[in-house]
């Protein structure tokens, strides 16, 4: 739900938010609205609500729209967030039934540039019931343009600060995917949605027991780049078909294989494609401490140490959602 923040902000900004239950003036009176242009059964005359419910209406009210633009216009699952977010706004505003039947949905089904057809077809829709309504010319000048910043190309090339080698490409996000940048000089590992939300971040080390400039060395610090998570290993050091205790359900031992984008180590005669993984625990933590929630990071060879309890409630969930990109920033060779 990449599309969920922008979607917010622009319904938020056109449509106010009114906490007590009011008639809807376009329609004289039916159906009754409230918070942010919510409506429905569950709405009544005099009913109140809180600023905390208004945002779950609209939440829900933007997941509804989205879903039935997404069933009415299935290439738009693959826009960028802020092209979908202009689309669900203008839905949110006229109707799922109104875009069923629209010329722009027939336009976008006959696969015409989806940037034409937007700019045609939205400032059309801007009329009410005494004619051209200027709220609603503003609109969709807006929706236009959130659209056109969506489809805006991205650089060439990511620009790392002075004194940092990472990634020469940038990671093709989808939505649902989500981006990881492990950075080696501050020890940190911060996640972003695929619209560049941040989600969260966590302590990582990527280096081994060389100098911090060792990643030009097979075998020494995690090569600079762009690598893409793969398949995932539980307890998988210790033992390739382990049994699960509830400690080990709850601290397991985990690897995921870092698959380089960029050709980082060349070949190798292990099975994964660059010999680079990102685990956490492990022998040198001891037994039973390497299955402690908050173990110490010890430098592990080629690889992206971070901590299995992070593993498990940050990473795992998100290659639940889409694919995982992780470009590791390492320290420029002196």
């Amino acid at each position: 739900m990449s599309y969920l923040i922008p979607a917010k902000s622009i319904i938020a900004e056109f449509e106010g938010c009114k906490l007590r239950a009011y008639p809807d003036p376009g329609t004289k009176g039916d159906p009754w609205t409230i918070g942010y242009g919510h409506t429905g059964a569950d709405v009544r005359p005099g009913m109140e609500i809180t600023q905390a419910q208004a945002e779950k209406f609209l939440e829900s009210d933007i997941s509804v729209t989205a879903k039935g633009v997404f069933d009415l216009l299935p290439m738009a699952q693959h826009w960028t967030p802020k092209q979908q977010a202009a689309l669900i706004s203008f839905a949110f505003n006229v109707g799922l039934n109104s875009l069923k039947t629209s010329t722009l949905r027939q336009r976008l089904l006959a696969k015409q540039d989806p940037l034409t057809v937007i700019k045609e077809e939205l400032p059309r829709w801007n009329k009410g019931g005494s004619g051209v309504m200027p709220g609603l010319v503003r609109r969709r000048a807006a929706e236009v343009l959130l659209f056109r910043e969506g489809a805006k190309a991205p650089a060439a090339g990511p620009v790392w600060p002075a004194g940092m080698v990472g990634p020469r490409i940038r990671p093709p996000l989808k939505p649902g995917d989500s981006h990881l940048i492990a950075n080696d000089i501050n020890e940190t590992m911060t996640a972003y949605d695929s619209s560049g939300q941040k989600l969260w971040t966590i302590p990582c080390l990527c280096r081994g027991q060389g100098r911090d400039t060792d990643w030009e060395r097979t075998g020494e610090d995690t090569p600079p780049g762009l690598y893409l998570l793969g398949k995932i290993y539980a307890d998988w050091e210790e033992d390739p078909n382990p049994t699960f205790s509830e400690e080990r359900r709850s601290f397991g031992w985990y690897s995921i294989d870092a698959e380089g984008q960029e050709g980082q180590e060349g070949p190798t005669s292990t099975p994964y494609r660059d010999g680079i993984m990102v685990h956490g625990g492990g022998k040198a933590c001891g037994w039973p401490g390497a299955w402690a929630p908050r173990q110490p990071l010890f430098s592990t060879l080629g690889c992206v140490r971070a901590h299995n309890i992070d593993i498990r409630d940050k990473i795992l969930p998100l290659m639940k959602k889409g694919k995982v990109w992780m470009s590791v920033l390492q320290e420029a060779r002196k």
